[in-house]
């Protein structure tokens, strides 16, 4: 995969990560958190995989980068 593809993977990621945050606040600011406690425990856990995939390709990109750099 090559750093535009990686970059345009980023963006998506970062798209998704606003959109999960937005629904948190919005379970905290309904009260929902202890009403839908497994769904609110699960949007958690869905903001932490997006940004361990977001870090993985933030890193992907910079390897591509030092290799660019080392040749």
């Amino acid at each position: 995969m090559d750093a535009a593809a990686h970059q345009i993977i980023i963006s998506q990621l970062d798209e998704l990560a606003e959109q999960v945050a937005a629904t948190i606040v919005q379970f905290e600011r309904t009260g929902m958190t202890s009403l839908m406690k497994d769904d609110y425990v699960a949007l958690h856990e869905l903001e932490h995989r997006i940004l361990s995939m977001r870090r993985e390709h933030v890193m992907a990109v910079s390897d591509l980068a030092q290799e660019t750099v080392q040749h």
